[in-house]
């Protein structure tokens, strides 16, 4: 067995450095070391170094390589206990004069509901990194609760069966997902940006608990939550945002004058999702406090072409009042709209109206594009603070669909592109901010920038229910500087 089963990976690059990492398969702690070059054969050596797997962190290693230059693509490797790994590929971001960003943005990858094809096709393409949006591992049992999804009926079975709770499970559940050969086909290709969801948690999360969570069963929250964060620390190619907090998640990444990346964390500093009148508290954050007041300042001054967020929660309104019963029984079973089908979903933005207009004042008359995930669903919108009214928009949003996990089709049991096209067409129709959806497809989203604009493509896989290499391009929308509203592209 080698000792590098898990591959390598990178992650968090800047105009200077980048995060490479490793796992080392051993029972003890050991020396590893580590070379990056400008070639794959590793000749042209640019750095090089020696350090060691830990026991105490499950043996994986995270080297913060710096003095590297802006825009250039790189290869490293690691060698230990006799033997080498793969050789990857990594890329540091353009530099102060930078003029163009050609990113993938993914989300929810849920294992047991099939095979992780978009992967592969990221990783054959040109890119500057993956912007993961979220849920890139799920905590899930293989048999979930009745809340959740089943698992696709197509042999894929996660290790562990049960549903993470302890540290071990967690380290267990991404040591897992880290075979998997397009997980690794990835990760060999292109650095990772990382935001957070809820299922690299507990589904449903909040700073307080989460919707599965049962102390009488699965003791204390705090320490499950201390146990993901530190199987995401050591598993995950990321640099700490606040090196004494692991919990912290929330950062930027400046991308020169072409943007400044704002990676949000919606989730552990919540307040618990409820709806009906409370929602409109003005005290009610899905932020925190501190994480608002960073977000705030940082739109305010940044003096980019582009303010992007990466936002593993949709911002756009889906709640409206001029839905029909024939376009609300697609949002209900994605969880879109409160249950009862007579209100907005708590558990996204629309739970959070009062800090949400408190970011959407803040993005007026500077050029914005939120990325966002989440759903499950393929989504092209414009961010209003009244959407009800033909105002200017003040941002416009793309958001992606799922990489595997269950969407309108799969959750109904019909065929792919059949009855769920009347949905989408209502949607669109009913609420006119809505540009653009497609609730059936599995794939990632293409987002090309330049100091002029911002365009999106919805790539879709053909099938996540076996392996295939397939894919089409589903749609493709654009966004001007000095003006939100979205153009069909």
């Amino acid at each position: 067995m080698s000792v590098f089963r898990h591959a390598v990976a990178s992650g968090d690059p800047l105009d200077d450095r980048v995060v490479i990492w490793t796992r080392v398969t051993t029972d003890a702690s050991t020396t590893v070391r580590w070379q990056l070059a400008r070639d794959p054969e590793l000749r042209d050596v640019v750095a090089e170094g020696e350090t060691s797997a830990e026991e105490e962190h499950d043996r994986c290693v995270h080297v913060d390589v710096e003095g590297l230059a802006p825009a250039t693509t790189y290869f490293y490797a690691f060698e230990a206990l006799g033997e080498r790994s793969p050789v990857a590929r990594t890329r540091t971001l353009p530099g102060p004069d930078a003029d163009h960003l050609r990113i993938a943005m993914v989300s929810c990858a849920k294992y047991n509901a099939g095979y992780f094809n978009a992967y592969a096709r990221i990783a054959a393409r040109e890119l500057d990194f993956v912007l993961h949006l979220g849920d890139y591992i799920y905590e899930a049992a293989q048999k979930p609760p009745a809340s959740q999804t089943p698992a696709a009926d197509i042999g894929r079975v996660v290790d562990p069966l049960h549903e993470c709770v302890t540290l071990h499970d967690y380290r267990t559940r991404y040591a897992h997902y880290r075979l998997d050969p397009d997980v690794q086909a990835l990760h060999l290709a292109h650095p990772l940006v990382a935001a957070l969801d809820c299922h690299e948690l507990a589904d449903g999360a909040w700073r307080g608990g989460s919707v599965e969570h049962r102390e009488e069963r699965d003791g204390p929250w705090e320490e499950r939550v201390d146990a993901a964060f530190r199987a995401r620390w050591e598993w995950m190619p990321y640099r700490k945002p606040e090196p004494t907090d692991r919990s912290r998640a929330w950062r930027n990444i400046s991308i020169g004058r072409l943007a400044d990346l704002f990676v949000l964390d919606t989730r552990s500093r919540r307040d618990e999702p409820a709806a009906g009148p409370g929602m409109r508290d003005p005290q009610r954050s899905q932020l925190g406090p501190e994480q608002r007041a960073w977000l705030l300042e940082g739109l305010e001054t940044s003096t980019a072409a582009w303010r992007l967020l990466g936002n593993s929660s949709v911002m756009g309104q889906i709640w409206d009042s001029r839905l029909t019963t024939e376009t609300i029984p697609a949002l209900l079973k994605l969880k879109l709209i409160e249950p009862n089908g007579r209100g907005p979903d708590p558990d996204q933005w629309d739970g959070y109206p009062v800090e949400r207009d408190a970011i959407l004042r803040a993005l007026r008359d500077r050029d914005a594009l939120v990325l966002s995930g989440d759903v499950h669903i393929g989504l092209a919108l414009e961010l209003k603070l009244d959407p009800t009214t033909d105002e200017e928009p003040v941002a416009a949003e793309f958001v992606t669909t799922s990489l595997t996990s269950q969407n309108v089709d799969d959750k109904m049991g019909w065929a792919p592109r059949t009855k769920s096209i009347p949905f989408e067409e209502g949607l669109v129709r009913e609420v006119p901010h809505i540009k653009w959806c497609e609730f059936d497809s599995h794939g990632y989203v293409l987002v090309d920038l330049t100091p002029e604009r911002a365009r999106g493509e919805w790539w879709f896989v053909d099938t996540v229910l076996e392996p295939s290499r397939g894919e089409t391009l589903g749609a493709a929308w654009e966004v001007r500087r000095g003006k939100a509203r979205l153009v069909q592209g």
